[in-house]
């Protein structure tokens, strides 16, 4: 299997934009400069295994989106199956919810 270090940047930088972190706060957080988050994110360097995994930790997104670029996991599967199961109102009760823990998350960072 080929490894497409590029995809993998581009994959890495998407995210840290939609958390709105720059190259510099990143790189804070993981203890590497910018300069290295710029090269990983352009595909110039491979990161080893312990540096995705960190960007993982970090970016709090699963190896496998990295490199295949599959986005939901086995929980969220789960997790869609049981909401088609509920009635339409559950569903809205589900979405409330849902929005109360997306606000917590907004406050906290």
């Amino acid at each position: 299997m080929d490894v497409n270090y590029r995809l993998i940047g581009s994959r890495l930088c998407q995210r840290r934009k939609e958390l709105h972190l720059t190259q510099k706060k990143l790189g804070e957080k993981m203890h590497i400069t910018s300069p290295h988050i710029s090269a990983v994110e352009n595909g110039a360097k491979q990161p080893s295994l312990e540096t995705l995994l960190e960007f993982c930790k970090v970016l709090d997104i699963n190896i496998d989106y990295l490199l295949n670029g599959t986005i939901y996991s086995e929980i969220d599967d789960q997790i869609y199956d049981k909401i088609k199961l509920c009635s339409l109102e559950s569903r809205k009760k589900i979405s409330k919810i849902i929005d109360v823990f997306l606000e917590a998350e907004k406050l906290e960072k």
